[in-house]
């Protein structure tokens, strides 16, 4: 089946769905996904698949250089995902929408069929923190370095440090390695958990994404449900709108 609209889409299967982040790009083409961190890795995939479209939602270099690569190539159109306030009945709370990160934005707009108010935790190079009231309003949202760039800040920054790897609990370390790994998790859970308590949703779904989602949901109060996929989600739901993905043209 395909989307209602006077060009019919091309079936969702044949899609390549891209999530680029800072370190990584996320993709989804039917039965395949995974993760692509280089170029040459994901270029080799995309000429072998030949999907009949890419949907590209980036903030990063890496997404940009990926995005031209792709137009270079010309061997199928491409779609580069851009905010639209008030599509799909997600009002930004922002003086200057086009300034809204598309990668929180798409999971507002996945998150939005759930008709309930949510607080969206995306736990990738950055951590970021979004809710949306069960009307459909962004209430604000909160940016804070991840795990991995808050370890390496103490690391790089500071005489003499260890190596430190990821931390695993919110125990006391008992050497500095395990101090600076674990107070990080320490501290993004927290965050989220003050965060919970300022937007002061009641009742509402807490929901987590990104690479360091599972880790950090687990000392986090109150419990939450790991969506993988929530960028691609939102991604999915704006093809089957013809007049948004018109609006990409």
């Amino acid at each position: 089946m395909t989307a209602p609209g006077s060009d019919p889409l091309i079936i969702d299967s044949h899609v390549l769905y891209l999530d680029c982040g800072n370190s990584r790009c996320k993709f989804r083409l039917g039965a395949h996904s995974g993760v692509w961190l280089e170029i040459d890795e994901a270029l080799a995939a995309i000429d072998q698949w030949r999907p009949e479209r890419t949907m590209i939602a980036t903030v990063s270099a890496f997404g940009a250089r990926l995005h031209a690569a792709l137009q270079r190539i010309g061997r199928h159109p491409i779609s580069l995902v851009a905010v639209r306030n008030g599509w799909h009945n997600v009002g930004l709370n922002y003086p200057e929408p086009s300034q809204f990160g598309v990668d929180r934005w798409l999971t507002l707009v996945a998150a939005r069929p759930w008709q309930q108010s949510v607080v969206i935790v995306d736990a990738g190079t950055a951590l970021t923190i979004d809710a949306l009231d069960a009307r459909g309003f962004h209430q604000g949202g909160y940016i804070l370095p991840g795990l991995a760039l808050m370890r390496r800040a103490l690391v790089n920054d500071t005489f003499a440090l260890p190596d430190v790897g990821p931390g695993q609990n919110l125990l006391p370390g008992h050497n500095t390695a395990d101090a600076i790994a674990n107070g990080a998790i320490l501290a993004l859970a927290s965050s989220v958990t003050a965060a919970v308590r300022q937007y002061g949703l009641n009742p509402f779904r807490l929901v987590w994404t990104g690479g360091d989602a599972a880790l950090l949901a687990e000392h986090t109060e109150p419990d939450g449900v790991i969506i993988p996929e929530l960028v691609i989600d939102g991604m999915k739901r704006l093809y089957k709108d013809a007049a948004y993905m018109e609006s990409l043209a």
